[in-house]
Formats: C-alpha cells, structure tokens, sequence
C-alpha cells in the first residue's frame, strides 16, 4: 500500500515539474530576466516552487473529475412522463398483448403506497390491457427487460382528476396528484422459458 502510495505521489511530481517547465516556457523572457536579476538567489526557485504548486493543483482537480460519477440524465416523453434510467438490462421490449413480469414501490407525496420489493411479489400484467395507470404502460412500452427505471408521473398519466379512494394496506390518493415510480420489467415470461421453470409461471395466464 505504501509502494502504490508513493509511485502515485511520484507520478503527481512528475506532471508538477512537466507543468513547471510549462510555466517557465511559457513566461516573456524579459519578464524572467528582470525578475532574475532583482533577485537572483531566490527568483528561480520561487517560479519553480510556484509551478510545482500550480501543477499539484491541476493534478489533484484532474483526479476529482476523473473520479466523480457520471450523473444519470433524466428524460422525458410529449405526454409529460419524466423517467430515469437507473439500471439497463439487456432484453427485449414488450409488445402488447405480451405478458410482463413486473416489480415497483409506488408513492404518492413521499408515503408509499404499493411496494412488492416489501411485500417479495411480482406482478403479472398483460401489455397494454389498461390495468395499470397510464404512465407506467407508457414507460413499460419503451423499457427493455432487466431495465429498473424511476418515474415521475404526471396527475393525468396517473389517478386522473378522480383520484384513487383508500384500500385495505393502501392509502387514498388525491386528484391528479404526482406519482413516483420504480418500476422493474422482470421478464417476458413468452420469451424467458428459464423464468417458467424457476417461478411456475404461466405464458398464457
């Protein structure tokens, strides 16, 4: 751990002394002679202290940067559904009439509402069959499967302007109120035999 320690110690040395040179290079050659001759004991190794400093510097921001994590955009479709891509999975996109595998945790002005990860349940639904709010068959018709995406959906991708009356386990929720999503597509049962085989399911249920 020290040799590793040190060679990257080393390493930040060496491109302080190649920004130094830089530096030197780049300065008026009057400058440095005048500058030399007010002090000359000391004006070189002020400017190489300067540009060994400069060069820590601009090394310790290069490694920042190249170590801070890439933000993941959020996107967002003509009809208002605002979704990001939290993890990518490498499957096909369901067509409809298709029968998905699907888990979410579903909340409404930060209290959740549906949650399966909880409750260790999957959810069979057939694409496009309108037994989910709009914004969640939107956002399942672009996904691929294994895609873990987070929503945020619009009052009218949602309950609509009726809202959603209390149920046994599950709160009311208000008129054209906001929805936040993470929505998981599991697998195309039609298409992932494996699937049928772990879990029991049925392609034509």
């Amino acid at each position: 751990r020290m040799m590793a320690t040190s060679s990257g110690f080393a390493a930040l040395l060496c491109f302080a002394a190649l920004h130094s040179a830089a530096a030197l290079r780049a300065a008026p050659a009057g400058a440095l002679q005048s500058w030399a001759a007010s002090s000359p004991a000391t004006s070189r190794s002020a400017l190489t202290r300067r540009g060994l400093g400069a060069g820590l510097a601009s090394a310790v921001a290069l490694s920042t940067i190249a170590a801070a994590p890439l933000a993941v955009r959020a996107e967002s479709t003509t009809s208002g559904l605002v979704y990001k891509v939290v993890k990518k999975g490498s499957g096909p996109t369901p067509k409809v009439g298709e029968l998905a595998v699907l888990r979410w945790t579903a909340s409404c002005n930060g209290v959740v509402f549906d949650d399966l990860y909880k409750k260790d349940d999957y959810y069979y639904h057939r694409v496009g069959s309108g037994n989910l709010v709009p914004g969640v068959e939107e956002a399942l018709s672009l996904m691929k499967t294994g895609d873990v995406w987070d929503l945020e959906i619009p009052g009218s991708l949602g309950f609509g302007p009726k809202g959603k009356k209390a149920t046994p386990g599950q709160p009311s929720i208000p008129p054209n109120a906001t929805l936040k999503y993470t929505l998981e597509l599991v697998a195309l049962p039609g298409r992932d035999d494996d699937l049928l085989e772990v879990t029991g399911g049925d392609p034509g249920a």
